[in-house]
């Protein structure tokens, strides 16, 4: 009878570990989807806030508006008495040029670029800068400053 008894607790034990460990399966499980819409969630509310915000860039016309100062290049020492300035732009408006942080001036547009004729330059060190503004007056984009040397 004692043989009966063990037999009959090993299989209770058994069987209540296998009953636990499908508890902690399901739990785990249950964890597991809890876990995965939370991360459902997560995903959800970042791409609401992407859209919100490539709602708000077209908008503004800048999702893809650039501006940008081909040339001068970089460093680049300016000599003589005047200058054509290059400007990449987006169509998306016009483009002003502004020189160590002066009064904006407009550019002209010909062959796919905006162009400044720069004249009467003073000789030294200067800082230009570049900006798209779009039809309604609103400024889109401004470009990186671009250093040069006058001599």
């Amino acid at each position: 009878m004692v043989t009966k008894k063990v037999k009959k607790s090993v299989k209770q034990v058994s069987a209540e570990k296998g009953s636990s460990k499908a508890k902690t399966a399901s739990n785990s499980k249950s964890a597991k989807s809890k876990s995965a819409a939370t991360t459902k969630k997560a995903c959800v509310k970042k791409t609401v806030t992407v859209a919100a915000k490539k709602e708000i860039a077209i908008n503004n016309n800048d999702l893809n508006a650039y501006v940008i100062i081909d040339h001068p290049c970089e460093h680049e020492v300016i000599s003589g008495s005047d200058y054509v300035i290059r400007i990449g732009a987006s169509f998306d408006g016009y483009v002003e040029i502004s020189f160590n942080g002066g009064e904006w001036q407009p550019c002209r547009f010909a062959s796919g670029y905006w162009w400044f004729d720069w004249m009467y330059y003073k000789a030294g060190d200067c800082k230009i800068s570049a900006r798209l503004v779009g039809n309604d007056g609103n400024i889109i984009k401004i470009s990186d400053i671009r250093k040069c040397k006058v001599s």
